[in-house]
């Protein structure tokens, strides 16, 4: 009977063991756009002209270039990139992008993640990975860098993730500000996602393929994607568990500066783990002086940086301008 017992134990720890789960992501830390052009302008024709091959992108979700004087597109001393969430877009952080980068003069580039901002289907995020929502940022960034003679990042929740990562692979970043960054998603259960038989799981729970989302507004529905497949948060968990690490954040040296919402235990954003974010902070390698962070209880939200869903994102823009003036040094127009 104990050998018997002790048989099924071994086949139920190898099957769950050797059930299905996504493969560690490759995480390429170069671009794989070969042939962006040098000019200004060039540039900005060559974002559309990537965008425009995607027919499901819905109305402005789409990837851009704004520069500080449209009538003489050039490069700006200063350049900023914008990295939206999950499931998310560039509305996301709208209308802090904008006018942060508007303070200093400075080139603006809005990155839209592999597989976000597109069409309402049941196949959103389907076949998108950890390494293609990653390479998409690493893209953006050896973009940017041809805008500006240096790059600040912006990043928002799960973008703000990828920013961290980003940051430790180009040490060459002017600064990096998040925003209520994904370090690690806020209901403990998620991080079963990216394990043996986690999709499975997901899909047992949810009793189906895909999640929805409830909408707050019409904006909410136009510019975030809420009905999409599991496989899509499965996605994000991978890239967490391989990359929000103490080595990674040890590794990252830029001019940082975090922010999340955060009142009180009752009243903190309950999307991405506050905890996590605090546990990060210390663990980040860049010089003392040159780092900070900032609660914000005002915020009432996840989303901090935009009115879409979240409140007094004006405080947010002020903050963030002082914080790159103050610390960082950059020059205001």
């Amino acid at each position: 009977m104990k050998k018997v017992f002790l048989t099924l134990l071994i086949l139920i720890i190898l099957g769950y063991w050797f059930g299905p789960q996504p493969e560690a992501p490759k995480l390429l830390t170069e671009p794989n756009w070969k042939n962006i052009p040098d000019s200004a302008l060039a540039i900005s024709h060559f974002v559309d002209s990537v965008e425009a091959q995607n027919k499901n992108i819905k109305p402005n979700n789409q990837a851009r270039v704004i520069f500080a004087d449209s009538a003489h597109p050039k490069k700006t001393k200063v350049v900023f990139l914008y990295v939206h969430g999950f499931s998310a877009s560039q509305m996301e952080g709208d209308p802090v992008h904008r006018n942060v980068a508007k303070a200093f003069g400075a080139n603006l580039v809005l990155a839209r993640v592999a597989g976000h901002g597109e069409q309402t289907s049941d196949h959103i995020f389907e076949k998108t990975s950890a390494d293609d929502m990653y390479q998409s940022v690493e893209n953006y960034y050896a973009l940017a860098k041809k805008l500006g003679e240096e790059v600040v990042v912006l990043g928002t929740s799960f973008g703000g993730a990828m920013s961290v990562f980003l940051a430790k692979n180009h040490p060459e970043m002017k600064a990096l500000i998040l925003y209520g960054p994904c370090i690690k998603i806020a209901d403990p259960a998620a991080v079963v996602l990216d394990k043996p038989w986690g999709l499975q799981l997901a899909r047992l729970i949810l009793k189906g393929e895909n999640r929805d989302i409830p909408s707050k507004n019409p904006l909410h529905q136009q510019y975030w994607s809420l009905h999409y497949r599991l496989e899509g948060p499965v996605a994000m968990q991978n890239f967490l568990s391989h990359t929000m690490t103490k080595e990674v954040f040890n590794g990252v040296k830029v001019p940082l500066y975090l922010t999340y919402y955060y009142k009180d235990e009752q009243h903190q954003d309950d999307v991405v783990s506050v905890k996590a974010m605090r546990e990060m902070f210390p663990e980040i390698g860049t010089a003392d002086s040159l780092k900070k962070e900032e609660a914000f209880p005002l915020s009432g939200y996840h989303v901090m940086t935009s009115p879409i869903l979240g409140k007094h994102v004006e405080i947010v823009t002020q903050k963030s301008i002082e914080y790159l003036e103050n610390t960082v040094k950059l020059k205001r127009i």
